[in-house]
């Protein structure tokens, strides 16, 4: 029975994230609500899919939510390998730092890393592809399809020196309320779970 609910409960973080009560995720092809509640400040919410298509599979689910009015920036992952499965999560206050829109926005914005390719349809919105500059001696790059109304990436691929695919990456944006305080109360966790002895 104890085994049967915690496999449940890992299913469904990997099916709706960690948040997926207090915050569904949007896609980066929906346009990022900028309003504001007046009665409270609106957190930031990404959060992204990575896929390995090579070597040993795993997928890993990030999801991070910054709340730019007092600093506080919460961090999970979910990295799910052959037999295991890791949850980590912690919150960590940033005073300074700016907008976590704002910062990937900026990134993509760097033409020292940055060149674009064109403009495209995906998922039925305009983007801009754009791959990253290498050195001579790399083989590795990066193709990137950034929202051309939001500045925000939907996808993001890795390829290797033979023009393969390594890595997928998907983004999921938002702003999110949080009346009660609860997105950082979480305290610091890291929980392993050996697939193979759940069964």
């Amino acid at each position: 029975m104890v085994k049967t609910s915690l496999l449940t409960s890992v299913a469904l973080a990997i099916s709706i994230g960690f948040s997926g009560i207090i915050a569904p995720s949007v896609s980066a092809n929906t346009p990022v609500p900028i309003q504001k509640v007046q009665s409270q400040s609106m957190i930031e919410h990404v959060k992204s899919i990575r896929t390995e298509h090579k070597g040993i599979s795993s997928i890993a689910i990030t999801e991070e939510w910054f709340n730019p009015q007092n600093g506080f920036f919460r961090d999970d992952k979910l990295v799910k390998e052959p037999g295991k499965i890791t949850l980590k999560s912690k919150v960590y206050q940033y005073p300074n730092q700016k907008s976590l829109f704002r910062e990937t926005i900026d990134r993509y914005q760097d033409k020292d890393i940055w060149t674009q390719l064109g403009v495209e349809t995906l998922n039925g919105q305009q983007v801009k592809k754009m791959k990253t500059i290498i050195e001579p001696k790399s083989g590795i790059y990066q193709i990137a399809y950034v929202s051309s109304s939001t500045g925000l990436p939907i996808k993001e691929e890795e390829f290797d020196e033979k023009n393969e695919l390594i890595v997928t990456f998907v983004y999921f944006f938002d702003q999110v309320s949080d009346p009660k305080g609860e997105i950082f109360k979480v305290k610091e966790q890291h929980v392993e779970i050996d697939l193979q002895k759940a069964k």
